[in-house]
């Protein structure tokens, strides 16, 4: 089964939506309680014996102080009860991140709090879809200029190195000896402009992703950063892997791209791992790597908040942690609606 893109919109199961108004107003709910404690208390006074003068006896004011306190404390419950659940939307509208913006608020409360929380979880919901049409525009705007890049410098750059590594070849026999090894020593430096060009063009437009899927681009890439690095990538690939739509495999990628190039470049690890796994209708990708890990207290750079949105993007779950030890893992989770198996 291959899913396309209207698969991977999240699914929403009602839980940010306005509740249809039920219940009184709090303004309605204090006036009746304190007309039925007043109504009470008049009652009270006309069916039973007692009375209140001028001066005011003891045991009245006693009768009088206790209506007090009653109506005092059943408008605190009744007040403490309406305004239940704002004290977690103030602290969720503190700490606001749309990049992880978390579950909804549950709507509980009064009749106004129940508004304000659900209002609130509408606008989650709108900014979510915002951003997420904001940041597949980018992206794909991105991707493209990527493209392009990766092209002119394959086809362009490229064929131009090769051009002048034939012409200096065949410069060769027409030189004397003694000018051989300056001649060989330009060939190697133009051999290995050439490799960082085709390298570089390489990560610029994956095409083997668009070829051989997931797995087999994962492969290519632990290869290219083996070529330039000594940290040990253990990779743990399945043999066959979901059929997913390319922005998910893409985003996939990206997010296993920039993760290896920290653990290499930033956090100096001699040991990576990249496990990719497919269970059922869940699609996972972890990278552990044993460099120096985060430093507490930082925020996150662009590179994380990169890996983010990519995540946003194709509504799946992104984790990124510190080990007790030393080292990074990132973990990827996609949630799919069905599965089905390729090689």
């Amino acid at each position: 089964m291959t899913l396309t893109r209207q698969d991977l919109s999240p699914v929403r199961d009602g839980r940010r939506r306005r509740p249809a108004s039920r219940g009184w107003s709090l303004y309605l709910q204090v006036v009746a309680v304190n007309t039925a404690i007043m109504l009470a208390a008049a009652l009270l006074l006309v069916l039973s014996p007692i009375t209140v003068s001028f001066p005011v006896a003891a045991e009245q004011g006693v009768f009088l102080g206790v209506g007090v306190i009653v109506i005092a404390i059943a408008n605190a419950a009744l007040l403490r009860l309406s305004f239940h659940g704002l004290a977690g939307l103030v602290r969720r509208m503190e700490n606001l991140d749309l990049l992880r913006t978390g579950e909804p608020l549950p709507v509980r409360g009064g009749l106004e709090t129940r508004a304000l929380i659900a209002g609130y979880n509408t606008m989650l919901d709108r900014l979510e879809t915002e951003r997420r049409t904001s940041t597949r525009r980018s992206v794909s705007s991105l991707e493209g200029e990527r493209r392009r890049i990766g092209q002119e410098l394959h086809d362009e750059i490229g064929q131009r190195l090769t051009g002048i590594l034939l012409q200096l070849r065949g410069l060769r026999d027409g030189l004397p000896e003694q000018a051989r090894p300056q001649l060989h020593q330009i060939q190697s430096e133009v051999r290995a402009t050439l490799d960082e060009v085709g390298a570089l063009a390489w990560q610029l437009r994956p095409g083997i992703l668009d070829d051989l899927g997931l797995r087999r681009a994962l492969e290519a890439l632990c290869d290219t950063l083996r070529a330039h690095a000594t940290a040990r990538f253990v990779l743990h690939l399945p043999a066959r892997t979901p059929s997913l739509p390319s922005e998910v495999e893409l985003a996939f990628y990206r997010v296993a791209q920039e993760a290896l190039t920290n653990a290499v470049r930033h956090a100096h690890a001699s040991t990576i791992s990249v496990s990719l796994s497919a269970r059922g209708r869940r699609v996972a990708l972890d990278i552990v790597d044993d460099g120096t890990g985060l430093a507490d207290g930082t925020e996150e750079g662009a590179g994380i908040r990169g890996m983010r949105e990519r995540a946003l993007l194709i509504g799946a779950r992104i984790a990124v942690r510190s080990l007790p030890t030393h080292g990074v893992q990132v973990t990827l989770t996609l949630d799919l609606p069905g599965s089905d198996g390729r090689s």
